[in-house]
């Protein structure tokens, strides 16, 4: 029997968002037994641990719930051809892929459905000042978010997002930072165009920051 002795394993960060794939050595538990996957922002999101390196037992931060999960898993289920998927135990939704890199990946994509193709099944076109507008907008913040580049100044990546008609409120739950993004017009979108960071300035209610050098701020409507 041919078993690899190299897996991918990705999952996303409960605290920041962002996607981590990381490789999973076979021969990593020959020199130690717990094996821990750290997110860049910091926070802890894996521990896979085995006592005779026959049965593996995997604990997981879940992003649906914001339990911990545990799970059991033999060396022929986690390093094998086919993709090990774990799923949120009160959602049902998977929350982690094990397996060969490439089809690692290629789960990650099906899984990753456009916020336009999911408002669209919600019937929310209806709802928008102006649809195409507010996905591409949508959109956007879904892809710097991914990226780290969403964030508040006190160190908090963890932002509340609350959408309306005409416009997006972004709010930081740990200092109460709060801001807006028009998501109306085309002139709306052209403002997010060259912008690669947003950050969201503690100690006010009103503004929201866009990038470092030359940002602009925004005052949140009541």
């Amino acid at each position: 029997m041919l078993v690899a002795t190299d897996v991918a394993v990705a999952l996303r960060c409960p605290n920041c968002g962002r996607i981590k794939f990381q490789g999973l050595s076979l021969f990593t538990f020959s020199a130690q037994k717990t094996v821990r996957f750290t997110c860049t922002c910091g926070t802890p999101l894996l521990v896979i641990s085995t006592k005779d390196r026959r049965v593996f037992y995997i604990q997981l931060d879940c992003i649906m719930c914001e339990g911990r999960h545990l799970f059991q898993h033999t060396l022929r289920e986690i390093w094998s051809s086919d993709v090990l998927s774990l799923a949120c135990e009160e959602t049902g939704i998977e929350v982690c892929f094990l397996g060969p890199p490439e089809e690692v990946k290629r789960c990650i994509e099906e899984q990753e459905r456009s916020l336009k193709e999911m408002a669209e099944d919600l019937g929310f076109s209806d709802y928008f000042a102006n649809p195409e507008v507010m996905y591409e907008v949508l959109d956007f913040l879904h892809n710097i978010a991914e990226e780290g580049k969403l964030s508040c100044e006190c160190g908090n990546f963890q932002i509340e997002v609350e959408i309306f008609a005409d416009r997006i409120e972004l709010r930081c739950p740990g200092c109460g930072a709060m801001g807006i993004i028009n998501a109306e017009s085309e002139e709306d979108l052209e403002t997010l165009k060259d912008t690669w960071e947003i950050r969201l300035t503690p100690g006010s209610l009103q503004f929201l920051r866009f990038g470092n050098i030359g940002g602009k701020k925004r005052r949140s409507k009541k």
